[in-house]
């Protein structure tokens, strides 16, 4: 017996009907989560303010000790190289200036300083760079190793 004429055919609505089935899986979740948050946000702001901010506290203090984790385990380990006490100076510092310069340009762009944001933009992205720089420099680096002597046999 020959293929089915259709059988082409078939193969594309099955394609078009998962993609379909997909999307409007995707926007049934969407909604499903995007609902009722939007609903506790403009019912109760206050609350909905703490909510966020007690997730946001919550997943820094996930990453911080998935961090220093990860730091105690790479420091037994001799093929890494450990981070020198100015280093991670540093790259606290590098945090602070972050932080603080995001929110010193949304301070002026919403006041409608936009050659003071774009030049303060510009001064606060190299200051970060630099200090990325300085802060890769400060690693120590691991020792240069000493090869097996074989020449006595």
């Amino acid at each position: 017996m020959s293929a089915s004429p259709f059988k082409g055919w078939i193969a594309a609505g099955r394609g078009i009907g998962f993609f379909l089935l997909l999307a409007g899986g995707s926007a049934a979740l969407g909604f499903a989560i995007a609902w009722p948050l939007w609903l506790f946000a403009t019912s109760q702001r206050s609350a909905y303010t703490v909510f966020v901010l007690c997730l946001l506290a919550a997943g820094l203090i996930a990453l911080v000790t998935r961090r220093i984790t990860r730091r105690r385990r790479d420091g037994t380990d001799p093929g890494r190289p450990r981070r020198s006490a100015i280093s991670a100076l540093l790259g606290v510092l590098q945090v602070l200036i972050v932080l603080s310069g995001l929110w010193g340009e949304a301070v002026l762009v919403a006041r409608g300083l936009w050659l003071f944001a774009i030049v303060g933009l510009i001064a606060w992205a190299a200051i970060v760079w630099a200090l990325g720089i300085g802060r890769r420099a400060a690693n120590r680096r691991k020792r240069a190793a000493i090869p097996a002597e074989n020449s006595g046999e």
